[in-house]
């Protein structure tokens, strides 16, 4: 039976639910066929159907037995234990027997009866014969669940073909649905990478994925952290449960293709014209049929079996004895070039069997399981390299793996001396990108940056001493580390006209290419231009994307980078796009750059005013960034979710963003580093009192106008303007002048409206702010319109636009925390009536709070008319939802 351990309707079938119950409620439908792959859900499915029906049906199960395959009527027996047959039992005889049986149990009115057929495939001949004639007779209504292959008896095939059974094939779970399924189980959101490599190790069964969920929990691999799932230090283990899931599903196929698929595994991946000539050819394209194995496109067109956890099970389960038969044969039929996935492979396959590698070949191994996020297997090839001439390779790849675990003390003790003593420029660039990695990993100075280039271009001219090599027309490594390190230093005046040369100059590798791209998108970024540096990154993406040994890290940052610049330029159809398009580079990726997709969420959220989702997605970018944080995003995300959290009222995250903060290693580019600080300190300000809060935003505004990085100089300020500082609208208006993007366009029109006191401006400003959905902006615009409004010869015009503000102020979900109409526009409340509005935000009622004033209730009620009046509210309840931190601070002038 097939119940994929669902106790409830499978992620992603509501409609296919529905589709079912419309066809068999259908007058000319007999029943339906649910065919598909072990595990993906059959039954969970059929009992959703039977849900759905609810009590107008009355269901039969039949639970068919391998071994009873061969027995007439053995399915049946359950119904006709007090019915004797006789023997030998006819078919006619059975049939009436059956009926008599369905009759006695639905009475004239009772409900239909449905029969579902659990692993159909096993079914003996005579029941599905039985079966398929009560069917079309319409005495029932048939549920039938089997497998692709082998198919259905064919009594049942004859009613598909005939047009009485409607079939559905089920098809593997998609990455939404693999999340919904896990966050259903788990009682809680996974993080998107992980619950996508779970489900791309699965092959999207979700059988399979259960297993792989429980686990994670057995081992302690997946936990729970602030109410967010994830994965730590997940390796992919065979326990007994995954082996019988794989020996079940591959019990009925012959033993050529069982052999096909061993090999496959053992190889993976195997060049498909070695597999011609270890195969028949139509026993490889069954297996594709079938979905077990993949065969790739390009020049070696890959072979793999269907699923990563497939692929470990088949290797666990081959005898080494056999496997060294395999590997004999496989080595036989190779031919010509050997791919650098196979040949990792292919090392390691030799070192299990015992045999002699090279250490050239160890290397090539080793780095290549370090590219493809595979420390396990780097260590196992770097640790079986003995020659001293690659010594220090050797040290760097193990150094590698060790970082990839999380381990960087370790990676540094190991990257001592490696560039200095490196045998060959590719160590001493390895050794040397590493080592930038670790340092700053491990908190280190940027400045640590310039000794690491100087050290590797010391070891560059070692190297290349008598080379007569031609001088490179762009920058060479070390260079371009130290330009990394100026990068991250914020100097941008600095080195834009060496990376425009770069970038001018098409001549370079597509690696050194993209390198070289990513620092001029960043500059671009971090100096307001994000439509420049969108199309800088999106270059990076087409360089790389079709690369299977492209540099995935460089990749996926670039795809990052590339989405944070579709933010900025309001961008929202297509903001997720580009980290949900791209090819998939095994699943360890996800599990390393998990951060990505739910930091840019959350990013969009928040400059739209969706504070409640904003939150929500931080919550997990911060979490995921904890486990790996590559470009050390990390204090920017913290930053974010602090901002998010305190304009939802919740004091207490922002305190926990904060300590995190304070307890972050490194800080990352300057540029991130001033708008994480930002974020934090206008958190702070919203929950604690602006006054502080204004002064660090000054400061940091001012920083960032210094070192020339006029994004992070734009939001912070903006930050500071919402706090209350209008001060800042000089330098704001000047900023967003020459800014790219609808956002740079709507603040602009909100500073000048602003500055210039004009209620009109502002309440066009508005307007083209909620049509680019900056809402949060267009109800700011509305706020300070009204206060204009409220003191000029026009209040009727003022309260019309406070109903409006009241209605966008509703849209903007959970915001508690934020004074909407600025510090400005709620001095004119007298001290009273702020303590009056302080006990009715609490919850006191006007008897309560005319107790605790020694009012009367009556004169209460005249102190709340006068406070709606000068507020453009309406009702009691709006106080609670405009959330008047400088109500709360005191910050509003004395009585």
């Amino acid at each position: 039976m097939d119940t994929g351990g669902l106790s409830q309707d499978q992620p992603g079938c509501s409609g296919l639910v529905a589709t079912i119950v419309a066809a068999l409620q259908h007058p000319d439908r007999k029943g339906v066929l649910l065919a598909g792959d072990a595990g993906l859900g059959k039954t969970a499915l059929a009992r959703g159907v039977l849900r759905q029906l609810g009590p107008t049906v009355k269901p039969f199960w039949i639970f068919p037995a391998a071994a009873m395959a061969q027995l007439p009527f053995s399915a049946l027996a359950p119904y006709l234990d007090s019915f004797p047959l006789p023997e030998p039992a006819s078919w006619l005889a059975v049939l009436r027997r059956l009926e008599e049986v369905l009759r006695r149990q639905l009475d004239a009115g009772e409900p239909k009866a449905f029969v579902i057929v659990e692993d159909a495939w096993h079914l003996d001949t005579d029941s599905s014969k039985v079966l398929a004639h009560l069917a079309a007779t319409g005495l029932v209504k048939l549920v039938v669940l089997s497998r692709k292959k082998p198919e259905p008896p064919a009594a049942f095939v004859s009613l598909w073909d005939e047009g009485l059974l409607q079939r559905f094939d089920l098809s593997p779970l998609t990455d939404a649905e693999a999340a919904e399924l896990c966050g259903q189980v788990l009682g809680g959101e996974m993080v998107a990478g992980d619950s996508t490599a779970l489900n791309r190790i699965a092959g999207g069964n979700p059988h399979f994925l259960l297993s792989l969920i429980r686990q994670g929990q057995r081992s302690g691999e997946l936990v729970l952290r602030n109410h967010v799932w994830m994965l730590r230090n997940f390796h992919l283990r065979v326990d007994q449960q995954l082996r019988d899931l794989v020996r079940e599903q591959l019990a009925a196929r012959p033993a050529a293709e069982r052999t096909i698929l061993e090999a496959v595994a053992l190889a993976e991946p195997l060049p498909l014209a070695w597999l011609q000539r270890l195969a028949r050819e139509s026993d490889v394209d069954t297996l594709e049929e079938d979905r077990l194995i993949t065969i790739a496109r390009g020049p070696h067109r890959l072979v793999r079996p269907a699923s990563p956890l497939l692929g470990a099970v088949l290797r666990d389960l081959v005898p080494p004895a056999r496997s060294m038969m395999i590997r004999s044969r496989v080595l036989a039929a190779a031919d010509g070039v050997v791919p650098e996935e196979t040949q990792t492979r292919l090392v390691c396959w030799s070192l299990e069997c015992g045999a002699a590698v090279s250490d050239e070949q160890l290397l090539a191994a080793a780095a290549s399981a370090n590219r493809h996020f595979e420390p396990q297997v780097a260590l196992q090839a770097a640790e079986a390299m003995t020659g001293e001439l690659f010594r220090a390779a050797a040290k760097v790849q193990l150094a590698e793996a060790h970082y990839h675990l999380g381990d960087l003390p370790r990676a540094a003790s190991l990257l001592r001396d490696c560039i200095e003593s490196a045998a060959d420029p590719a160590t001493a660039e390895a050794a040397s990108r590493l080592a930038a990695r670790v340092h700053l990993g491990m908190g280190g100075h940027v400045l640590g940056l310039r000794d690491i280039a100087a050290s590797w271009r010391a070891s560059e001219r070692r190297l290349c001493t008598g080379s007569g090599g031609s001088a490179a027309t762009g920058p060479d490594g070390s260079r371009l580390l130290m330009l990394h390190a100026l990068h991250l230093e914020g100097r941008y005046a600095d080195i834009e006209t060496e990376l425009a040369a770069g970038v001018a100059d098409t001549g370079a590798d597509p690696v050194t290419r993209a390198r070289i791209l990513y620092l001029w998108a960043e500059l671009l970024a971090a100096t307001g231009r994000p439509d420049s540096a969108a199309r800088a990154s999106g270059e990076i993406l087409q360089l790389l994307g079709g690369s299977s040994t492209a540099e995935f890290r460089a990749y996926e940052l670039a795809r990052f980078k590339y989405s944070l610049a579709l933010v900025r330029l309001g961008r929202w159809n297509l903001v997720a796009r580009p980290l949900e398009e791209a090819p998939w580079h095994g699943f360890r990726s996800g599990l390393h750059f998990g951060g990505g997709q739910p930091l840019v969420a959350g990013l969009a959220a928040l400059r739209q005013g969706d504070m409640v989702t904003a939150l929500s997605r931080l919550s997990v970018a911060v979490e995921a960034l904890l486990e790996s944080d590559f470009d050390q995003l990390l204090p920017y995300a913290l930053g974010l979710a602090a901002y998010a959290a305190s304009l939802l009222g919740r004091s207490d995250m922002v305190d926990r963003y904060g300590e995190a903060y304070n307890r972050v290693p490194y800080q990352g580019s300057l540029h991130f580093q001033l708008l994480g600080e930002a974020h934090l300190a206008a958190a702070n300000a919203v929950v604690q009192g602006a006054a502080a809060g204004i002064c660090a935003l000054a400061g940091l505004a001012d920083r960032a106008q210094r070192a020339g990085l006029l994004a992070a100089e734009r939001d912070v300020r903006e930050l500071a303007l919402r706090l209350g500082d209008n001060g800042q609208l000089p330098r704001l208006v000047e900023l967003t002048d020459r800014g790219e993007g609808p956002e740079a366009e709507c603040l602009n029109a909100y500073a000048r409206g602003l500055l210039e006191r004009d209620a009109e401006q502002l309440l066009a400003a508005g307007e083209r702010a909620q049509e680019r959905r900056y809402f949060l902006l267009a109800a700011e615009c509305l706020g300070k319109a009204v206060s204009f409004l409220n003191g000029s010869r026009d209040p009727r015009r003022g309260r019309a636009v406070a109903q409006l503000l009241h209605l966008r102020r509703n849209e903007l979900a959970g915001i508690s925390a934020l004074p909407l109409f600025g510090p400005d526009d709620t001095t004119s409340l007298t001290a009273r009536e702020r303590e009056i509005v302080t006990m009715v935000t609490n919850g006191n009622t006007n008897r309560e709070i005319a107790e605790l004033s020694s009012l009367s209730v009556r004169t209460v009620e005249g102190h709340l008319y006068r406070i709606f009046s000068k507020l453009g509210i309406n009702r009691r309840e709006d106080l609670k939802t405009v959330g008047l931190t400088t109500v709360r601070s005191g910050t509003l002038s004395p009585r």
